[in-house]
């Protein structure tokens, strides 16, 4: 009794790896959709610096999604993405403009997750790296 209960235990890491690798497999191979965003928050004093991004649906594409309709539901009300502090005044502006984008992996029904942050439809850590104008 004891070596099938034993035997059955050894499977149980196999079968949760699985799981998980089939959830990852599933967000990769989601549609990447693009939500423009507001807000800003300079810092945490707990957690360091992160700008607090509030999605803006007014200005967002909603025919990105199925039946153009945009799934708010879906969605959080704030991200949270951790910068340095350095970074913080050209993010800051660009947000201000409603040139910055939070890019997510989608699947209807599901819970997005964040991939990439866009600012002027460039990855942010390259729009960091072009000199200011």
């Amino acid at each position: 009794m004891k070596s099938r209960f034993v035997k059955y235990l050894f499977f149980l890491p196999i079968i949760i790896l699985g799981v998980i690798m089939m959830y990852y497999r599933m967000a990769t191979n989601a549609n990447r959709v693009e939500v423009i965003v507001t807000g800003y928050d300079p810092k945490d004093f707990l957690a360091g610096y992160y700008m607090n991004l509030q999605l803006n649906w007014d200005a967002t594409d909603c025919t990105q999604f199925t039946d153009s309709v945009c799934p708010k539901k879906d969605f959080d009300e704030r991200y949270k993405f951790y910068i340095k502090r350095e970074q913080s005044d050209k993010l800051t502006k660009a947000v201000n403009a409603g040139i910055v984008k939070l890019v997510f992996s989608y699947v209807p029904n599901h819970k997005p997750y964040v991939v990439d942050l866009l600012a002027d439809n460039q990855s942010y850590i390259e729009y960091l790296n072009t000199a200011d104008d």
